[in-house]
């Protein structure tokens, strides 16, 4: 297939006999061709071959739409168009490697339902064919061959309701179903109808809303065992009901549990959250070295300054993993009784912890003087002391010398993040107080929230090697991914100048109010010198990963030489005490076939969209905790997703949905959808018109960087990755905390004060 020449056409129906070839029209639409072909019910449609998708790998990603492979791909969206003019369609990826025995990659691979005109279409195309090579990172496919992509091009349904059913080695089968489409259910995001159909029953088991009556589970266990016969393995299909008519949408080999309802279950009594301690630096599921190495240690690091400082005990761990994803909670599962027992322990830290949301001077004297000293003197003198242990390079020392570096690095990372979160909690009762005051004397008359006042301009034009995507080590570091030279320009003096601006229309307010500016000018002061504070500390944060990364290649690639695992990247899908036994061991080639299957499970979880919060909170926990946003979870009717605004102002433009960091299709000006505010970030932000998450908080990092910049931005979205799509026209008002998505009414008009 891949030197034969393209013959015209370039489609294939499914109806067609060479439809059936999976390595012409990948697995997915080859096994659909085959079961329409033999009689099952189902939708035709037409494949782009994946000796296409291979010309765009080879040639690259033509810019302008010229180059051969380019010219393929026209002539095959022209026949796509002659069929279904002005027919809404389903584009879904049919990898060769995917829907194998071993592996189906089931929701890795991208779709994109609902598109419409020659355009959207390309773009769909190519926003599946770029997700093979975002699945590639990880080494995920089984095969040696870089995988090749066909595409599955069929009407979009509108059913009645949809769903999957799987079934298992007894012969039952499990039904889940849910009303429309199920593309939600199959990435684990929308509560489904349960239902487990036997040879002699069909019984809902749960949520039962009436989605499918008792005849319809029946028949679709009977099309699930019916394929499954047919295909002569276990199956697990997607299907769907059409004006009573059922449909056959997929079938693939039943590799896991990908068709049971993920469940989010509060582990334990009390509050579970995403978006504070460690949850905000990790937008993905944790990979098995770094949850059984780095978590463990500084959690208990962690714990143990917070009891010496605050007198508060929280049980080991104070963190959990759930379905790959790190929650944690303050109290663990104590109740607030242990708060109150802490606070009597350590009545002035309590005192000046609470104080600090009025008079944050107070708590900066009481509070940080000790982490202060940390940071500044002890901290880097333990860092440069540890640095001397490897002054030949962590690239030449052994494998032993390269995992004790790792070990005490991490007890070391461990031993900052107390005083570096302190530091930051400062900041954020600072700029509590500043807010306060100013939304009593000056708002009313100024038309403008506070944040432009934190606006100083220092740091922002720095290039951070060391920033990162997420904590996790599997992820390389912004220094690995490009150079200080490649930064976009920006005018790093404009905002500073509305910042210094914004001041003096304050101070002419209070002056104006016969208000003495002198308590204002505290509040703003504490608040920024707070604010440079935490952006330094938290910067520094990361200072360690280059080091830490090239020790792990060091033991990856030795595990790898001697057979322990197959690729130096599945590292990361090892435990801890596996990588040490395993360096005493060199017989350990178990691991290559462990490490694989944690890969799967790692992609799996990946495409999961977590609650932001389990449980409910201890009493008192509010007292010293902001609670989180109350998440819009989808778009209201109008479109319009809610948040929390961090960076004041309104920008529109198109949808940049940002994963991997991959900088080579970022234009200027688009809006960028992230799944959190992470400080690798920080150089796409120069050129961006706004930026949306959907984790995050105002007192992150990144979100004084985008005050910083002058870039609108609003986070704790939750679900703007899945709702909106690469492209999409999207306004972004970080004044109101309001995203407005192509669906949407138009947004109101802004006010601009003094106009």
């Amino acid at each position: 297939m891949e030197n034969t020449p393209i013959q015209s056409p370039l489609t294939v129906a499914l109806t067609e006999k060479k439809a059936a070839d999976p390595l012409r029209c990948g697995r997915k639409a080859a096994t659909l061709a085959a079961l329409l072909q033999a009689g099952f019910p189902g939708t035709d449609g037409l494949v782009i071959p994946a000796q296409i998708h291979r010309l765009f790998q080879d040639h690259g990603y033509e810019s302008h739409g010229r180059g051969p492979a380019s010219t393929y791909l026209d002539q095959a969206l022209a026949e796509i168009l002659d069929r279904y003019p002005s027919t809404r369609l389903a584009v879904r990826s049919s990898g060769i490697a995917e829907d194998t025995a071993t592996a189906s990659f089931a929701g890795l691979y991208t779709s994109v339902l609902d598109v419409a005109g020659l355009a959207p279409l390309r773009e769909a195309v190519l926003t599946c064919w770029k997700s093979s090579a975002s699945m590639d990172f990880y080494h995920g496919a089984d095969h040696s061959a870089v995988p090749s992509m066909a595409i599955l091009i069929q009407p979009l349904l509108a059913p009645d309701a949809a769903g999957a059913a799987l079934l298992g080695d007894a012969g039952d089968v499990l039904v889940s179903a849910v009303h429309g489409r199920a593309d939600e259910l199959m990435q684990g995001e929308t509560i489904a109808e349960e239902w487990e159909v036997r040879q002699a029953s069909a019984t809902c088991v749960r949520n039962n809303s009436g989605t499918i009556t008792p005849g319809m589970a029946y028949a679709i266990a009977d099309l699930a065992r019916r394929t499954s016969t047919h295909l002569a393995y276990p199956v697990e299909i997607e299907w769907a009901i059409v004006e009573n008519e059922l449909v056959l949408l997929q079938a693939r080999p039943a590799t896991g549990r990908s068709a049971q309802v993920v469940t989010w279950p509060a582990p334990s009594r009390g509050e579970w959250r995403r978006d504070i301690r460690l949850g905000e630096w990790l937008p993905e599921p944790v990979t098995p070295l770094f949850a059984s190495w780095f978590l463990p240690e500084v959690d208990r690091r962690f714990r143990h300054a917070q009891r010496r400082r605050s007198g508060v005990r929280v049980p080991e761990p104070s963190y959990r993993i759930i379905n790959g994803w790190y929650y944690h909670s303050p109290l663990g599962d104590r109740r607030s009784s242990e708060l109150l027992r802490g606070m009597l322990t350590h009545p002035a830290f309590a005192c000046a912890m609470l104080a600090g949301r009025r008079w944050p001077e107070i708590a900066n004297r009481v509070v940080l003087k000790e982490e202060l000293t940390t940071l500044e003197e002890r901290w880097p003198r333990r860092y440069h002391d540890l640095l001397a242990t490897t002054e030949a390079g962590l690239g030449s020392v052994d494998e032993h010398t390269a995992f004790d570096f790792v070990d005490r690095m991490t007890k070391l990372v461990g031993d900052y993040i107390w005083p570096m979160l302190l530091v930051g909690g400062a900041a954020w009762r600072a700029e509590y107080a500043l807010a306060r005051y100013y939304r009593r004397h000056i708002q009313p008359a100024a038309g403008v929230p506070h944040h432009g006042l934190l606006v100083t301009g220092h740091g922002v034009d720095d290039f951070v090697p060391h920033a990162v995507s997420t904590l996790d080590w599997s992820r390389p570091t912004l220094g690995e991914l490009m150079k200080a030279d490649q930064l976009p320009k920006h005018d790093p003096d404009r905002v500073p100048r509305e910042s210094a601006a914004l001041e003096q229309i304050c101070l002419s307010t209070l002056s104006q109010r016969n208000v003495n500016p002198r308590r204002f000018m505290r509040l703003l002061n504490a608040a920024r010198q707070n604010a440079r504070r935490r952006a330094a500390y938290t910067a520094d944060l990361t200072r360690p990963w280059p080091l830490l990364r090239q020790a792990l290649d060091n033991l990856a690639a030795g595990l790898a030489s001697n057979g322990v695992i197959d690729q130096p990247g599945r590292i990361y899908f090892l435990t801890r005490n596996e990588v040490r036994a395993a360096l005493s061991d060199r017989a350990s080639s178990r691991l290559t076939e462990l490490a694989a299957t944690r890969l799967q499970e790692w992609k799996q979880q990946r495409g999961l969209r977590p609650p932001p919060a389990l449980g409910t909170p201890a009493y008192l926990l509010p007292l010293l905790l902001t609670r989180p946003v109350e998440y819009s979870g989808e778009p209201s009717q109008n479109g319009v997703l809610h948040g929390i605004g961090v960076s004041p102002g309104r920008a529109t433009g198109r949808a940049h949905i940002v994963d991997d960091l991959d900088w080579s299709d970022s234009t200027a000006g688009n809006v960028l959808i992230v799944r959190s505010f992470v400080p690798a970030l920080a150089p796409l932000m120069r050129n961006a018109a706004g930026v949306a998450a959907d984790l995050g908080s105002v007192a992150a990092h990144m979100s004084v960087i985008a005050r910083e910049y002058g870039v609108p931005a609003v986070v704790g979205l939750q679900s703007v990755t899945q709702t909106v799509r690469n492209g999409d026209l999207v306004t972004v008002d970080g004044t109101t905390g309001h995203i407005y998505t192509r669906l949407a009414a138009h947004p109101p008009a802004l006010e601009v004060p003094g106009t």
